[in-house]
């Protein structure tokens, strides 16, 4: 099989969740079929990870592009900027003519089976390609993930921002849920919730998947009262999240366990959230890491107090493999099909989480129990083998000799006026 894969970044180096399972699914699948990728890539500062893309797959082409970095004057003005326009800003900065041309003229060019977007991102630009069959993968159900940071941001220009974009993405994101011919979830609640508000039926799971050699215990033992949260720090669920913790949960945990202490590992904090952080001596941030095993492996406890967000989140898994006792709001659990007080502890108010890590960093028996629990789990049930099988079931599904056509269909909205 062909396929024509398009992402919107390089996978190098897989520093965000997304990246991580794009590059778990799409490195297998590259050993048992035939890959082009096509991605946005800065020239200069993206020249390694190009490097990396071309001996990953069978072919790749870079787009040019230099995004604009995120809290700088310049993201801010085009932020506002935008909310003229009818697109989400972060549909609206991926929307460049040479990406659909460059994707369309290797149509052309090559005899491909299967079309295959990477996140919304990259599937809105071709809505209008003609060309058959499409699938998506969608890593969140965007309009939702906006529509959570709208509902619990209480700054009011931020909640504006984020209220204007969930409602500007999800007719984009209906329009390319119907007109392709298959969309993948990374969870039965996002399948669900795509299927009940699209009014779709093309839509699948893929289970989530972790490297389970590579995320597994080192051996040292961990710094007693030591709390750990892994994440892309400008991802703003990722920033709300530890916001909240830092300012609603942090001090009920402090005042019970003297000794406790966070490290928050995830690229590009906020100025914002490094002013929080600096005002607690016990609050380490550190920025970009090589290689987040050593945090994970020194914390008794992962917390991850996520209030907004999508899909599901790959860092619970990935520390549940370090054999790692997790305490996760339900949000930050979704999708995630692990038993409260067995493999995991979930709390979604601010008190009761405070509550469940101060159990588990005083009760050790009942934390390495959990601990034991969630790898055993992990390491059964969770292989990225299974995952990129059920890939490879979809792309025969698509692409199988006499597969009844959507033609009908993708005509009528392949019409519809895109802004």
């Amino acid at each position: 099989m062909k396929i024509l894969l398009t992402l919107r970044q390089p996978l190098f180096p897989a520093d965000t969740g997304g990246k991580v399972r794009s590059l778990n699914i799409f490195s297998r699948l590259a050993k048992r079929a035939s890959i082009h990728a096509v991605s946005f890539a800065d020239p200069l500062s993206d020249a390694a990870s190009i490097q990396e893309m071309q001996r990953l797959f069978e072919g790749y082409t870079p787009v040019p592009w230099r995004e604009t970095k995120k809290y700088s004057f310049q993201f801010y003005e085009e932020l506002v900027t935008n909310q003229f326009s009818a697109w989400p800003y972060f549909l609206a900065k991926c929307r460049r003519p040479h990406f659909r041309s460059t994707v369309e003229a290797l149509l052309q060019r090559e005899r491909f089976d299967v079309l295959f977007c990477d996140f919304l991102q990259t599937a809105v630009p071709l809505l209008h390609c003609t060309f058959r069959p499409k699938v998506v993968f969608e890593h969140n159900v965007e309009f939702q993930l906006r529509k959570r940071k709208w509902q619990v941001e209480k700054h009011p220009i931020r909640k504006m921002v984020f209220g204007t974009e969930w409602r500007k993405t999800r007719p984009l994101e209906a329009r390319v849920s119907r007109c392709f011919d298959h969309v993948l979830t990374v969870s039965e609640e996002d399948q669900r919730t795509i299927q009940h508000e699209f009014g779709i039926d093309h839509v699948s799971t893929l289970p989530t998947g972790v490297d389970t050699d590579y995320f597994r215990p080192l051996g040292n033992h961990s710094e007693p009262g030591r709390l750990a949260f892994v994440g892309s720090m400008d991802w703003d669920p990722n920033e709300d999240g530890v916001v909240w913790f830092l300012e609603s949960i942090y001090p009920f945990i402090r005042q019970a366990v003297a000794n406790a202490s966070l490290v928050v590992v995830g690229r590009n904090p906020s100025s914002r959230l490094l002013a929080l952080a600096g005002k607690s001596p016990s609050v380490e941030m550190t920025g970009w890491v090589p290689d987040v095993r050593p945090y994970l492996s020194q914390a008794e406890v992962v917390v991850v107090p996520l209030r907004s967000g999508g899909g599901t989140r790959i860092k619970i898994p990935e520390a549940m493999a370090m054999a790692k006792a997790v305490v996760s709001t339900p949000i930050g659990a979704e999708g995630l099909p692990f038993q409260d007080n067995k493999q995991i502890r979930i709390a979604e108010y601010a008190r009761d989480f405070a509550d469940a890590v101060v159990e588990l960093l005083e009760n050790a028996r009942l934390r390495n129990e959990m601990a034991r629990a969630a790898r055993r789990e992990v390491t059964e049930n969770y292989s990225w083998e299974a995952v990129v099988a059920k890939v490879e079931d979809v792309l025969r599904l698509v692409t199988s000799p006499g597969k009844p056509g959507r033609v009908g269909e993708m005509t009528r909205d392949a019409a519809l006026v895109i802004p």
